[in-house]
């Protein structure tokens, strides 16, 4: 809507099926990208806050594609399998276009990757981070945040690295609330992830740092995958109890208080609303 809130369309939904995660590219022919669980992700075209035709990118190199994302640049989409712990393979990166299949894995023990998510404007870097958040069980089954890895994700061969940079985030985060999720903002260069627990926030963090910088509170422990609108400067934070939470952010890592753009009464009933994603020309 024109004062920045959501509204549904009467079409909706536009797609069914179940997606534990989606992401978007931008530019001249964006595509919504699903990762439903199977050997290959699906995708739509994105046409005037519509959905157009459905295709899919093969990433049949793991065995599941639980979680998604997709460069800043639009080139390369990395997904992950959450039924497979670390050290064996469960991370899988490709062209968005389809092709050769990389394959790599968290380099955490008997933790479950999560949401990925990357920053590919690393200064002098020849490479990108890729911010995993990680669960100690299954995320086919539920999630348990641990504490989250970086690794070395190459952008010119779309190859993860396992090489983790010398920086732990949170390593020192209680089981439980720890980062449920994460997104990286192109624009302020700061990773944002949810946190719930005793005490739901929102929090950005440098890349490369151990701590958060600030933080903002949310009234419940329902926080799920955040997604980022760069050019917008704003963070949207979907629930487990039918609400998507707006959230401004600003260089420095500055995170201003939530405003809520949907709520369980927008559809009529409560949704379990895992993913968001943010797209388009």
């Amino acid at each position: 809507m024109s004062d920045g809130t959501l509204q549904a369309l009467s079409s909706s939904p536009l797609a069914t099926g179940s997606y534990n995660q989606i992401a978007a590219t931008t530019g001249s022919s964006p595509l919504l990208i699903g990762a439903n669980g199977g050997t290959s992700l699906t995708t739509w075209n994105i046409s005037g806050g519509g959905l157009g035709s459905k295709g899919t990118i093969s990433v049949s190199c793991i065995s599941q594609a639980t979680g998604v994302a997709v460069t800043s640049d639009n080139n390369y989409v990395v997904a992950v399998d959450g039924g497979v712990p670390g050290t064996s393979t469960n991370i899988a990166s490709l062209p968005v276009t389809g092709g050769t299949c990389h394959t790599a894995s968290t380099t955490t023990s008997s933790a479950y990757p999560v949401q990925p998510a990357l920053d590919c404007s690393v200064a002098g870097a020849s490479y990108c981070i890729l911010f995993l958040t990680l669960s100690g069980q299954a995320t086919t089954t539920a999630v348990t945040p641990v504490a989250p890895e970086e690794d070395s994700f190459t952008e010119s061969s779309g190859t993860v690295l396992a090489l983790s940079p010398s920086i732990a985030p949170f390593s020192s985060c209680t089981t439980s609330i720890c980062p449920q999720g994460a997104a990286f903002n192109a624009n302020t260069l700061y990773f944002y992830a949810t946190f719930n627990g005793g005490s739901p926030s929102l929090q950005s963090i440098a890349p490369d740092t151990a701590t958060a910088s600030q933080s903002t509170s949310f009234p419940t422990p329902n926080l799920n995958y955040p997604c980022i609108d760069a050019l917008g400067g704003v963070a949207y934070i979907p629930t487990s109890n039918g609400y998507v939470y707006a959230v401004s952010t600003a260089n420095g890592g500055g995170v201003g208080a939530p405003s809520t753009v949907l709520s369980p009464q927008t559809f009529g009933n409560t949704l379990t609303i895992t993913s968001c994603a943010v797209g388009g020309s």
